[in-house]
């Protein structure tokens, strides 16, 4: 068997059904396949006793044009496989695949490989071409691809199961380019990729109307202050929104009312801040006491041990009274509200039923009664039409907000969650708790980077400090701030890069340095911006003002010609000049960004096993003063740089990394952009540059 050190996966046709019998696993799927037997194929998401065991790579053996068969022994039976995904190596080596099947295989020209990755929340690119020297009866091998496939590029020997460590790229299909071979009788296709944070722009994350939901049985639990409610549906909430909580019975008080929601744990959970008694609430309850009222054949006083903490008014749902008039089960079974319900006192309520009894008796069997408990949002269950920041709400929980909206209604899209894990938030720190001076922002419903961008000029117009968001190879989101002082105290990136000294790439006990390709540095000056900021009318008040550096606190750049620009802000808030001055410090804060811009390229390979195929990993010195293996570059590390030709000497932040094949062989060739802010004042930098 022949291997190669890399693996790029594509996603294939949908799985309608998997069976194993014996050591044999036979895979079925919705729409043609388009694989020759000897193509390894990743078998990922299968659940179920007889699912869980087929998960892993495998080389296939073709049996129809929708079918196939992969040996591996497990649970027999058939899988669960409503989430799951057969992808195709690409990368797997021709000589590998069946005589009679080689002129039909799909195979990558290693040249063709371009890949870049961005840490900036941009969308960055991969591209590839994929030849098939003869198209099979069944048709191309491509014409089954679905839409938005997952593309997946890894450092992995063929035939090995890919580990997160090993990945170099995350994406889906933007666009593929058929064209026949020089033959005629194949088929050449250049695929277009796109980086996994174009999600940014496709996730919607407000706009879903917000409704009253019903709050479950048992689904209202204090513990100390916290109170977490479980609704029966997926209730479209968000951190700091507000609700009115009705219907509880039970629970240790306190349980009614309105309150802001404190965190959303999950789809159907969400809690709030109410001091009482640690207890359940929501529960049916059986009274102590019922019986109709003095001098009434129409109401039913129905008396608790404990308080009940219903308002009149409030739905009761009652069952399992009887009495022996008849009718009287029938009249007093079913659902009480508005007038019909009236609350007397903390432990009686009264029940008007729907006609008088006739001969009624006095006493009555007991029974139960349940509050028809629901949540409604305040200001109504119209559409959502804003993300709302409340005053005082740090930056991080904010950013966690937004991400905890996407996962309420995509935590459940198995395809999304494969590319983009929005269940955690634990990569959205170190943008710090700013929130003394935040007295609110209102953001117009949009995607997930308009959100995200509307949080980074609400707080960075507070603290002037320099943000980035993005999708990492974890697909984790990440959302940071990267000023200097945010640095690490030791680089992490794989390698520190020099031009005079001894190079030493291959170490695995002390840092790793390099000589590189190509080292460039270039310094922007076209940055100088003057804006018209727009108050929104909608938010009660219309204002508009001309800012220039000085009015945003900055160092006027002297000598600088003044450029327009105009800027929209929307805010909810009646605060017009904090707006303006809040928007234009985030606006102006783009002059001192990117002023120096560090580019260089690695090429070659070591002779170590860990860069035996290109300088791509490497050993950094971690701050314990011990050295680990860093198996890639990504964006969001940093990288030591010194040249003092080109008067380079510090940590700079990796913000791009390009990444390709040598013609002809598995050799990287690696360029890395990174930048640095500068901690100096604007009138030094112009003037050092000028």
């Amino acid at each position: 068997m022949a291997t190669a050190p890399f693996q790029l996966w594509i996603d294939a046709p949908a799985v309608d059904k998997a069976v194993r019998s014996g050591s044999t696993i036979t895979v079925t799927t919705s729409a043609a396949h388009g694989l020759v037997t000897g193509t390894y194929v990743q078998l990922e998401g299968f659940t179920g006793s007889a699912g869980t065991s087929m998960n892993g790579v495998y080389s296939l053996t073709v049996t129809s044009g929708t079918t196939f068969t992969v040996a591996g022994t497990g649970t027999a039976g058939t899988a669960t496989s409503g989430s799951a995904v057969v992808s195709r190596d690409l990368f797997s080596p021709v000589i590998d695949i069946a005589s009679a099947d080689k002129p039909n295989a799909a195979y990558v020209p290693l040249e063709s490989i371009t890949m870049s990755s961005s840490g900036d929340g941009n969308s960055s690119t991969f591209g590839f071409t994929v030849a098939q020297d003869q198209t099979p009866a069944a048709g191309p091998w491509w014409q089954g691809l679905p839409d938005q496939a997952r593309v997946r590029l890894y450092l992995k020997s063929t035939g090995s199961l890919p580990a997160d460590t090993d990945l170099y790229f995350i994406g889906f299909l933007a666009s593929v380019n058929a064209r026949l071979t020089d033959s005629g009788l194949g088929s050449i296709l250049d695929v277009s990729v796109n980086d996994v944070n174009a999600l940014l722009d496709k996730i919607v994350v407000i706009g879903k109307p917000i409704a009253e939901v019903g709050i479950r049985t048992g689904g209202a639990v204090r513990s100390g202050s916290t109170v977490t409610v479980t609704t029966s549906t997926a209730h479209g909430y968000g951190v700091g929104q507000q609700v009115q909580i009705k219907g509880i019975i039970g629970g240790g008080g306190n349980m009614n009312g309105t309150f802001t929601i404190a965190t959303v744990p999950s789809t159907n959970t969400f809690t709030y801040t109410s001091a009482g008694t640690a207890g359940t609430g929501n529960n049916a309850l059986t009274p102590s006491t019922a019986a109709l009222k003095t001098n009434s054949k129409q109401i039913v006083v129905l008396t608790f041990s404990s308080a009940h903490n219903l308002s009149s008014g409030d739905p009761v749902i009652l069952s399992g009274f009887t009495g022996s008039t008849p009718n009287f089960t029938s009249l007093l079974y079913g659902s009480f509200s508005g007038s019909s319900m009236t609350v007397r006192s903390s432990t009686v309520i009264e029940i008007t039923m729907a006609s008088v009894l006739v001969n009624a008796q006095t006493v009555v069997t007991k029974g139960t009664v349940k509050g028809v408990a629901r949540a409604i949002p305040t200001g109504g269950t119209a559409a959502q039409q804003n993300f709302t920041v409340a005053g005082g709400v740090s930056e991080d929980a904010a950013a966690t907000a937004a991400l905890r909206t996407v996962h309420q209604y995509k935590g459940d899209d198995p395809v999304l969650q494969r590319m983009f894990d929005t269940s955690t938030a634990s990569e959205i720190s170190g943008a710090g708790s700013t929130s003394a001076n935040n007295i609110g922002v209102t953001i117009p419903s949009g995607s997930l980077r308009s959100i995200l961008d509307g949080l980074v000029e609400c707080y960075a117009g507070q603290d002037g400090a320099v943000r980035r968001y993005w999708i990492g190879l974890d697909r984790k989101l990440y959302y940071k701030k990267v000023n200097p002082d945010s640095a690490p105290s030791k680089p992490d990136a794989p390698y520190k890069i020099i031009t005079s000294g001894t190079a030493n790439p291959d170490t695995t006990s002390a840092a790793a340095t390099i000589y590189p390709y190509r080292l460039e540095v270039a310094y922007d000056h076209n940055t100088t911006k003057s804006a018209l900021f727009n108050i929104s009318a909608d938010s009660g008040i219309g204002a508009s003002k001309v800012a220039t550096y000085l009015d945003a606190g900055y160092t006027e750049r002297r000598g600088a010609p003044i450029l327009d620009g105009v800027v929209d802000y929307p805010t909810s808030t009646r605060d017009a000049t904090g707006a303006i001055q809040r928007a234009a410090k985030a606006y102006f804060l783009e002059q001192s960004v990117q002023l120096q811009t560090i580019t260089f390229t690695l090429r070659g390979a070591g002779k170590a096993a860990h860069n035996q195929y290109g300088f791509s990993a490497g050993y950094y010195e971690t701050p314990g003063s011990s050295f680990s293996l860093q198996p890639r570059w990504a964006p969001g590390q940093w990288v030591n740089v010194s040249c003092a030709a080109l008067n380079l000497s510090g940590n700079f932040r990796v913000e791009q990394v390009e990444w390709r094949l040598s013609p002809g062989s598995y050799l990287q060739e690696i360029t890395i952009t990174a930048n640095r802010r500068n901690p100096t004042s604007l009138v030094d930098i112009v003037k050092r540059k000028k």
